[in-house]
């Protein structure tokens, strides 16, 4: 068991802890979307046929839902080509059902032979299956419901259509707690009393403190949003979302190596996690590619920017215009929550910048998109290009019709977001990869264990609906939990537009190699 006593190694100062956490909130917006899932802003499809009613019923204590199905000789590597769009053809009309193990991830032929499989109930005179959830809801700060609204959307997809896992019903406990690190300690201990078959770790400000007594507990833990270096770097922890440890390096890379910036401007939010986040996946990452000759330490800058004050936007305009003065090929990269990014567009904008700009994920929302100064911006996305289905791949655009039909009959009637979509399928990715554990002859209800090892040690995982497998075990100890670390960038067309294909056409940069260069030549330690 774990008190209250102690928090990130120091004595608790209650009013320091606030002040903390007041500023983390703005920091958890960014780093949220910078793994987010790329459909946010296309259309919910409403057909529930998707998820099975056009399809034979089966009996509700059938388990042939779970059943994979051999589709090797159906989705040969040699297939690649279905990937490539270039040749301007319409692929609108293809017919989905091709995810592929060697293309999309072990797992994806499992999921996709569960969906088609008809609807299946899990049957309830077995034993569930529990699954825990610790959140942070109803604060002033911050407030997460779209996390476990996911969730329990997924949970029922799971159970209604899915056939629960392997026929076992999903049990969902989920242990919500506000501002109080008492309250925190009492759901990590109330989890590990728990035992369940799978823990997902919520949105929570005190993940540095929970994590030794969930950790230690034994427990398979999969996170939705890692924020803090504590996420990335703990043992027994994996994370299919990337946050700032995959969009900060990948942008470095895009604004050095792809768009050849003559200087680059880093603008992060403000705050003590946006600073750790700058320094540890931006500045680090700039600072290993000068050390290769990529780029002059004078050409690049990081400029900080308050969260949630439009005040000094201007005054970070002209701290830009300053440094990139009489630049070729100038870029600014906005690592910053959608209205900051949107505040600061408007401010760049009306001084006359006339350079590029990168946004992260998290820049991409209505306000943004809507903004005149929007127009030509390169926007970061860890899967595929946004709100363009007809260039999407049979398998993602399957998983993200499926997903849609799912959440919008399952889900809250309130607008639907990214968070939503983050927890329902760190969820799906759970169940998924369990049922390939105990294809595995693993034991999940007496070896989490066993199950946690199972997931870090996966090198093709698939990530419900990203169509590129990802790697657990490419890692040093620095980002050991982080599983995702792909992203690619796409050039918004301006209000009322679409998002075009950018130099990097689909291709999406892996920051794994960076990452690692970066750890051996500028290891964490060395930060400041």
């Amino acid at each position: 068991m774990l008190s209250d006593g102690n928090w990130w190694g120091g004595p608790l100062r209650r009013s320091n802890s606030l002040k903390l956490l007041s500023i983390i909130f703005a920091f958890v917006l960014f780093t949220g979307a910078c793994g987010d899932n790329d459909d946010s802003d296309s259309e919910i499809i409403n057909d529930n046929s998707i998820l099975g009613e056009d399809r034979p019923d089966q009996s509700s204590d059938s388990t042939s839902g779970s059943e994979p199905v051999d589709n090797e000789d159906d989705h040969d590597q040699s297939d690649d080509d279905r990937y490539d769009h270039s040749d301007g053809e319409d692929y609108s009309d293809e017919v989905a059902g091709t995810a592929t193990d060697s293309l999309n991830g072990d797992g994806a032929e499992l999921w996709e032979s569960i969906v088609d499989g008809g609807t299946v109930v899990a049957d309830n005179s077995l034993e569930p299956i529990l699954i825990t959830l610790i959140n942070i809801e109803s604060t002033s700060l911050g407030s997460f419901p779209e996390i476990r609204e996911g969730i329990e959307a997924a949970v029922r997809t799971v159970n209604e259509t899915m056939g629960g896992m392997n026929g076992r019903p999903v049990e969902l406990k989920s242990c919500v707690h506000g501002l109080d690190p008492n309250e925190a300690v009492a759901c990590a201990n109330d989890v590990t009393d728990s035992q369940p078959q799978l823990h997902i770790q919520g949105i929570d400000f005190f993940n540095p403190l929970l994590w030794p007594t969930l950790t230690g507990a034994g427990l398979a833990i999969m996170q939705t949003v890692p924020i803090f270096v504590e996420d990335f770097n703990n043992l027994g922890i994996i994370s299919t979302e990337g946050g700032c440890a995959s969009a900060s390096p990948s942008a470095m890379q895009y604004g050095v190596e792809t768009l050849a910036a003559d200087k680059y401007v880093i603008l992060y939010s403000d705050t003590e996690p946006g600073l750790v986040c700058y320094e540890d996946t931006a500045k680090r990452m700039l600072q290993q590619l000068t050390d290769e000759g990529e780029i002059a330490r004078e050409n690049w800058t990081g400029i900080p920017d308050v969260p949630g004050d439009p005040s000094d936007n201007d005054a970070v305009a002209q701290q830009v215009l300053e440094f990139v003065d009489a630049s070729d090929n100038a870029w600014v990269y906005l690592d910053l929550q959608a209205s900051d990014c949107n505040e600061v567009l408007s401010s760049l904008s009306s001084k006359g910048y006339n350079g590029g700009v990168v946004a992260s994920g998290s820049c991409r929302d209505d306000s943004v998109t809507s903004n005149p100064a929007s127009a030509g911006v390169h926007f970061g996305s860890s899967c595929c290009i946004p709100n363009r289905p007809d260039l999407w791949d049979p398998y993602t655009t399957k998983y993200y019709e499926w997903r849609s039909a799912s959440i919008n009959r399952y889900g809250p009637t309130a607008p639907k977001s990214n968070f939503m979509e983050v927890g329902h399928d760190v969820l799906i990715a759970g169940i998924i990869q369990m049922t390939r554990f105990i294809e595995a002859g693993g034991d999940v209800d007496n070896d989490p264990k066993g199950f946690s090892n199972f997931l870090a040690t996966q090198d093709n995982m698939n990530r419900p609906g990203i169509a590129i497998p990802l790697d657990c075990t490419t890692n040093n100890n620095e980002f050991i939990s982080v599983c995702q670390k792909l992203s690619g960038y796409y050039i918004w067309s301006g209000p009322g537009g679409q998002f075009e294909y950018g130099p990097l056409g689909e291709e999406l940069l892996d920051a794994t190699d960076l990452i690692l260069r970066a750890a051996e030549s500028n290891p964490r330690s060395e930060i400041g």
